[in-house]
Order: C-alpha cells, then sequence, then structure tokens
C-alpha cells in the first residue's frame, strides 16, 4: 500500500538491474536519432551560428555564460554547449549522444523518486520507463537545442529526492541541515540550466503534503504553529525563485521574446485549454510536432469544456485529499510545473509545446499510479497491461525520432498535423529558401501568407526569394510591408537598403540603412553599408563618421579602414588618408587595388 516511502538505504540487486534496463533501454530507443544532424529552429541561435558557444569553456566563455545578452538565463546550459562543442564540433551525433546520456540519467532518478513515492519497486519502474520513453520526450532529448530541459530535469529529480532524505531524517529526529542545503543547491543548478523549474518550491509543498506527511491541509485550531517549521524552510527557495522570474522577464523582454500580443482573457483561456490538450498528449499522442499554432483566442465552448475539465479534476483531487492524497499531490506536481509554460505571459509564437511536458508528466503519473497500487488485479495482468503500455510507448517514440531527421520532414510533419499552421508553413518555406529551392520556397511563404497576412517568417522569405530570382523591386515592397509590421526589425531595413543601393536609389537606401544603423548600434554591418553609401552620394564627411563608427567597433576591419582612407584622400587629409590605408594592407594584404593607391600617394 501508499501508506510511507521506501527508505532503504542501500540500492538493492533489483535496483540496479531496473537501472541498468533503463539506461540501456533509453540509449537503444534514442539511437535512431543519432545519425540526424541539427535542425535550423533555433539550433543556429544556440550552437552552429554561435561563435561564443564555439569558442569553449575558457574564462572568457565562463563569463558571458553568466552574464552574456541572451534569452534566458541558463549558464550550466551555456557551459555544456561549448564542452560538446569542443569535443564534436559540427558533429551533431556528439551533441545528441549526451542529451540522451542526461535523459538516461533522469530515467534512473525517476525510478528512485518513485519508488520512494510509492513504495513499490515494480510500479517505480513501469512510471520510469513510461516517463523516458513516453514519445513526448522526442522533442527534449532530440532536439539538442533543449539540452536545457534533460539537464534542468536531472537537478530538478535530485533535489526532490534530497528533499525526501531531509523529510525523513527530521522524521526520525537525526540531524538534516546537510540534506536540506543539498536541496538548495540542486534548486539552483536546476534554475541555471533552466529556469522554468522555479516552481519546484510548489512540488517540495506538495510532497510535504504526501508522502513526508509534513503538512496537512484540513483547517485546524493551531494549524499555522503546527506547520510554521515546513512553511519557513520554503522562504528561501521561494525567494530565490522570484529572482531568477524578475531577471528572467527581464531578458525576454530585452531579447523581444514577447512575440505575440495576446490579451489578458485570450492567454488564460489558452493556459487551460492547453492543460486539457496535455492531458490528451499524454493519453494519446500519436499527433505529436514541433509547432502548435496558437489560436489567439479560443472559441468559447472549447475554453468551457476544458476549464470543465480542468476544474472536475482540481476539485476531485482536493475532496479526496484524506483517503487519496496521491491524486493531489500529483495534481499538483503537473500543474505547477506546467505554469511557466502555460502562456501566461506569453513568450514565443506556440500555444504549447511536447517539451513543456518533461517534469509536468511525472506528477500526472504519480496521481494515476498511486490510485493503480490499491486496484486489486491479478499480478499477471498487471504486467501484461504494464508491458502493452510501454512497448506502444516506445514505438511511438521510434516512430516520432524520424520526423526529427532534418528540418524539411520535421516542418512537413507540423503541417500535417495542422494544416492551418502558418508559421509551420514560413519555416518550411525558409528552410526551402536556405537549400536553393525556390520555387517551392515562394509556394510555401504564400501560403503561409494566406493563413495569416501578417507572418513575419513568411514575408522575410518572399521578400529573400524575391531578391534572389531578380525581382527586386518586389522585394523591396515586401521588405517595406515587414518593416511596416515591425519598424525595429533592423534585418528588414538592412536588406531593403542593400537592394535600394543596388538599383542605385541611394537616398531611400540611406534612408534604411541608417534605421537599421539605429535600431541595430552595435552593427558594424548595416554601418559599413551606411558609409558606403554615403560616400556613392559624395557625403564624405558623413561616410567618414560612418567608417570610423565601424573601427569603434571593430578594430581590425580593413574594409572600414580603407574606406576612411579614402574619404579622407577626397577631402584633402593625405597624410590620414596613407596611415588607415597602411592599417587596411596591414590587417589584409592583398586587399584589391590598395596597394598601387598607396604607392601614388606617397612622397
Amino acid at each position: 500500500m501508499l501508506s510511507r516511502p521506501d527508505n532503504s538505504p542501500r540500492p538493492t540487486t533489483h535496483t540496479w538491474i531496473a537501472g541498468a534496463l533503463l539506461v540501456a533501454g533509453t540509449f537503444l530507443l534514442f539511437s535512431r536519432s543519432l545519425g540526424y544532424g541539427f535542425i535550423n529552429y533555433d539550433d543556429p541561435l544556440y550552437l552552429t551560428n554561435n561563435p561564443r558557444v564555439q569558442a569553449g569553456p575558457g574564462w572568457e566563455g565562463v563569463v558571458w555564460a553568466f552574464t552574456g545578452k541572451t534569452d534566458y538565463w541558463h549558464p550550466l546550459t551555456w557551459l555544456s554547449h561549448m564542452i560538446d562543442w569542443r569535443l564534436f564540433g559540427a558533429d551533431a551525433t556528439g551533441h545528441r549522444a549526451v542529451s540522451i546520456a542526461w535523459h538516461a540519467a533522469n530515467a534512473v532518478l525517476a525510478f528512485l523518486l518513485c519508488r520512494r513515492l510509492l513504495g513499490h519497486g515494480a510500479l517505480a519502474l513501469f512510471s520510469a520507463a513510461l516517463f523516458a520513453w513516453h514519445p513526448l520526450r522526442v522533442e527534449s532529448v532530440v532536439w539538442v537545442t533543449e539540452r536545457k530541459d534533460v539537464m534542468s530535469g536531472f537537478f530538478f529529480l535530485a533535489a526532490l529526492l534530497a528533499h525526501a532524505r531531509y523529510g525523513e531524517l527530521l522524521k526520525i529526529g537525526r540531524p538534516a541541515g546537510r540534506a536540506y542545503a543539498l536541496t538548495f543547491l540542486l534548486f539552483l543548478g536546476g534554475l541555471m540550466s533552466k529556469p522554468s523549474v522555479v516552481t519546484l518550491p510548489l512540488v517540495l509543498l506538495a510532497l510535504d503534503f504526501w508522502p513526508l506527511r509534513r503538512l496537512s491541509l484540513h483547517p485546524a485550531p493551531g494549524w499555522g504553529a503546527a506547520h510554521r517549521g515546513v512553511l519557513m524552510e520554503k522562504l528561501p527557495f521561494f525567494l530565490l525563485s522570484a529572482v531568477i522570474a524578475v531577471v528572467t522577464i527581464r531578458m525576454q523582454v530585452a531579447h523581444n521574446a514577447f512575440v505575440l500580443e495576446v490579451p489578458l482573457a485570450d492567454r488564460l483561456g489558452n493556459a487551460v485549454v492547453s492543460v486539457a490538450r496535455y492531458l490528451g498528449h499524454v493519453i494519446w499522442p500519436p499527433n505529436l510536432a514541433l509547432f502548435y499554432e496558437h489560436p489567439g483566442a479560443w472559441p468559447m465552448l472549447v475554453v468551457a469544456g476544458a476549464l470543465t475539465l480542468v476544474g472536475t479534476l482540481t476539485v476531485l483531487a482536493w475532496r479526496r485529499r484524506g483517503p487519496m492524497p496521491w491524486m493531489l499531490a500529483g495534481w499538483v506536481w503537473f500543474v505547477a510545473m506546467l505554469l511557466p509554460a502555460l502562456g501566461l505571459l506569453q513568450v514565443g509564437l506556440q500555444a504549447m509545446a511536447d517539451r513543456f511536458t518533461y517534469l509536468p508528466i511525472l506528477g500526472l503519473q504519480l496521481a494515476v499510479f498511486g490510485a493503480l497500487d490499491r486496484m486489486t488485479l491479478p499480478a499477471r495482468l498487471r504486467t501484461a497491461c504494464a508491458l502493452a503500455i510501454v512497448a506502444a510507448c516506445a514505438g511511438l517514440t521510434w516512430r516520432q525520432q524520424g520526423f526529427w531527421r532534418d528540418s524539411e520532414t520535421l516542418y512537413q510533419r507540423a503541417i500535417a498535423v495542422d494544416p492551418s499552421s502558418s508559421h509551420a508553413e514560413a519555416f518550411l518555406s525558409y528552410t526551402y529558401q536556405e537549400a536553393g529551392k525556390l520555387e517551392q520556397a515562394e509556394r510555401h511563404a504564400r501560403r503561409a501568407l494566406e493563413l495569416s497576412p501578417d507572418n513575419h517568417w513568411a514575408l522575410l522569405t518572399l521578400a529573400n526569394v524575391q531578391g534572389q530570382t531578380g525581382r527586386l523591386s518586389d522585394a523591396i515592397a515586401t521588405y517595406q510591408r515587414l518593416t511596416d509590421l515591425d519598424p525595429g526589425y533592423a534585418r528588414g531595413h538592412y536588406l531593403r537598403g542593400l537592394l535600394l543601393m543596388q538599383l542605385g536609389r541611394l537616398p531611400e537606401a540611406e534612408t534604411s540603412l541608417a534605421r537599421a544603423a539605429e535600431v541595430l548600434p552595435d552593427s558594424s554591418q548595416a554601418r559599413l553599408s551606411l558609409a558606403e553609401v554615403l560616400a556613392r552620394q559624395r557625403k564624405f564627411a558623413e561616410a567618414a563618421a560612418a567608417y570610423e563608427a565601424v573601427i569603434a567597433l571593430r578594430p581590425a576591419s580593413a574594409e572600414a579602414h580603407a574606406g576612411l582612407g579614402y574619404m579622407r584622400a577626397l577631402t584633402g587629409r593625405r597624410e590620414d588618408a596613407i596611415r588607415h590605408w597602411e592599417e587596411a594592407l596591414r590587417l589584409q594584404p592583398d586587399f584589391p587595388g590598395l596597394r598601387e593607391r598607396l604607392q601614388r600617394v606617397r612622397p
């Protein structure tokens, strides 16, 4: 029965065998993806186009990991990527093998934790296998960018184990300070891997309720005094969560991560619907995809149905908290760990994502398996059902990995799951454009714009294709439409400026490039192009200032030194011109035509 957790101090032979089965099974199951390459969704940002990561884990890399301007504060994840790049370079197989190893370790931790919570080794093995081999895990394990999921999962599960040990030590009157400190440090490690574990303190309280039974939810006189210690010990955890939450929100604002403007009422509606959809994906996972389009506002009947389901489950868990406490503990775990990902603060374009279930699913399993353990079913029937469920999930996981073969297959799958997904169409269009399949790229870009006329990625890809196929005026108009929608989109201004310069429309080009340089003051490339267009209009003093700005940003830019030298020569400052030309040749000895020019002007 489920009266108390398993307190076995040392691992038994059965524990070692179970752990070995989980590790071997996890590596075998996910081996299908080892030959796959990187994808073009966030992998370039995190790895393939990230010079900081590729420079490796030196001192500068460590400083950047902790202080760099990125979308999340997860320095341990950055350091993990740096180490992997140093070891494996651009070979995605090594990166993915490391993620699988983290996930295999988490499968073992899940088994140990479930054995403690459920007090039943066979049920714990079933729960851990279901967690590790469920198709919802594919996104977190196979997508290298999502290293943060498996790393934060490791620290999260280890923290729960440490907290369980802490509660057990207190119960038998032994010193528990080290276990408490370890729980806190592991929580910090989780936050440094992915900030979404900020709600772990709520899970600790749920476990204090059951199975640790340190927290009663039945009102009685003196309740506050009786539970003051349990509540106060969580205060440092909640304070740390608050700090990380504020830091994360500020970083995402600076990174422009809040790209969808969704009213609060619609965000609340999507949150409730998402909880219901996650439940559905856990139970029936054949139709999973990378991207689930955000509808903006769900129909009222859909929201009402989801609210009825979630509300009923919540009320049932609360009312049965006495005879079936695991239901409430597991449900709180499930909902609490989903909270940061429900879009109450809408980050990104998606309504939901499979990766967000990585840690919540264990809470749901706790609620369900606690009830299963009390059911009087024949042992053979239990075993047969468990094996059938795990085998079905493993088969779906093997199949789901096939959709991650490459970016094109991934987005085609997303469109097959949801033909009305504008962003899946746009991502597929961008992938075709990268591969030089311009006709297919334009077709899917236009399809994306049919579904959503303001789709940013579709407009960008369409403009790029128009430029590549020589329709420069059309491309300029499409870039203009893009920057009208997002005046702060520097890349749109920059690309439009280059095309205008190519057509000889220099004043318009100057306006676009100046705007790009204004939006991105640290972009040397935008200022270099601006300097060129100013020089072509014989605005020599302004061009010189632009070249000087480039040199301030990139002192080793031979092109900027050469350009500034020409501006100085044209304004009669020959000595300055010679000095900058000499520097340009030092930086790039074969700079075209510059050596001959320098020989002609030297005294």
